[in-house]
């Protein structure tokens, strides 16, 4: 008869004990590097402010990773892993036209709410070259996702220029163009909306 090692069970249950334990420590890490780089900008967040912010030690953020790691995981937690704010699913989906503001306010609400974030990640992009390679990335997959979504939603143009089309909705739901006319411009988030949906209307009757 085999008698269980004690020492070797205790081991195996407290092993994803401290695995989950991890995890959420390192979520709490990046989640608080997310809303620092959201409030005060890459450049003016440090690994010592994160720390600080999440009540671990310096160590802990450290062993999370770099500071453009911890910027990295907070961008695809909070921007890319939301699909209203990135992928436009419903957007380009199986909706009719009269469905069409009620969509494109709810993908111009995600790109407000991730506004801030998207900010601090563009700026460490223009610094960091793992940044701005990951951000030409995320460019790429972003335009084959619309294009792949509105092939599958019949939307393909008959002159069979699917990616300019994919270019153009993508533009104008963009981070860029919010910011611009919100920011620069001055418009109000209603007006962004209703020029958002009048214009990608336009771009889906368009002969590409």
């Amino acid at each position: 008869m085999n008698i269980p090692d004690s020492e070797g069970a205790r081991r195996r249950y407290e092993s994803p004990v401290r695995e989950a334990r991890a995890r959420r420590t390192r979520a709490h890490v990046v989640a608080t590097a997310g809303r620092l780089f959201a409030e005060r900008g890459y450049a003016g967040t440090s690994v010592r402010q994160i720390a600080a912010a999440a009540g671990v030690s310096l160590e802990t953020v450290t062993q999370t990773g770099r500071k453009a790691d911890l910027l990295l995981a907070a961008f695809r937690d909070g921007f890319a892993g939301n699909p209203d704010a990135v992928d436009l699913d419903a957007l380009v989906g199986e909706a009719g036209p009269a469905d069409l503001p009620a969509l494109v306010e709810r993908v111009a609400d995600g790109v407000r709410g991730s506004l801030p974030i998207w900010r601090a990640f563009t700026t460490a992009a223009m610094a960091d070259p793992t940044v701005a390679a990951v951000r030409a990335e995320l460019a790429v997959a972003r335009r084959e996702e619309i294009a792949a979504r509105l092939a599958a939603a019949g939307l393909a143009p008959s002159g069979g220029d699917l990616g300019r089309l994919a270019d153009a909705i993508g533009l104008l739901t963009s981070h860029e163009a919010y910011d611009h006319l919100t920011g620069v411009c001055g418009w109000r988030h209603e007006e962004y909306t209703a020029w958002a949906t009048a214009a990608i209307g336009a771009q889906l009757t368009l002969d590409w």
